[in-house]
């Protein structure tokens, strides 16, 4: 796994690995506001930071703006439990077997930041998107798995992810209707994958070694 911090940029917008510190607290804060405070998919916590146990044994990615956290994404090694296994496990058909190991990981906690206008804000959105390619690379994992409202599965699909459901999207507690999911990375077309590699800019250090694990095309 790369130890490198920031991995791509776009017009001043920068996604980090999270390591601690001023920038963990901003994106725990940033997780807080959109799942417990605006979505209510979770309980309020007392501090104001959305924190879990999955949070000990996964990696933890934001976009940053003027050490604002505008957006998050949580990947969580195939040799540990997956919330699909556990919070989620409703969303997959009997008998179906998730594909665990060095290969695969589990994607939670995406959430892309508003404008005053009520809009997305679309440099932060690029590089989350970019970032669900680039760790993959990075760390060789073929299969992501994540659960999402229906919308948002064909909005990815409509713009190239290799993304295929599981099962039949249903309602969770509270009612929210979800998918189980999963990306194949080696079905993605090369064409998709040079788009979310130029959509944003790289540091040379991670382009080497992009370069190096370069093996879906």
């Amino acid at each position: 796994m790369s130890n490198l911090s920031v991995l791509a940029t776009k017009d001043g917008y920068r996604l980090e690995r999270v390591l601690g510190g001023r920038k963990e607290t901003a994106l725990l804060r940033f997780r807080h506001r959109v799942f417990r405070e605006e979505l209510q998919w979770v309980p309020l916590s007392v501090d104001g930071l959305d924190r879990d146990e999955y949070d000990g044994f996964s990696e933890n990615l934001g976009v940053f703006v003027n050490q604002r956290a505008v957006g998050s994404v949580r990947m969580t090694p195939g040799c540990q439990r997956f919330m699909i296994e556990k919070e989620f496990s409703a969303l997959l058909p009997e008998g179906w077997t998730l594909q665990k190991g060095a290969d695969s990981a589990e994607v939670t906690r995406f959430a892309v930041d508003i404008d005053q206008r009520g809009r997305r804000i679309e440099p932060a959105a690029l590089l989350l998107y970019h970032c669900l390619y680039r760790w993959a690379e990075l760390n060789r994992v073929r299969w992501m798995y994540f659960v999402v409202e229906p919308p948002f599965f064909r909005r990815l699909a409509r713009m190239g992810f290799p993304i295929f459901p599981i099962g039949e999207a249903k309602p969770l507690d509270g009612g929210v209707v979800s998918q189980a999911a999963f990306f194949d990375w080696h079905s993605a077309d090369p064409s998709f994958i040079r788009w979310l590699r130029q959509a944003v800019e790289c540091p040379a250090a991670v382009q080497a070694q992009s370069h190096e694990f370069d093996y879906w095309h």
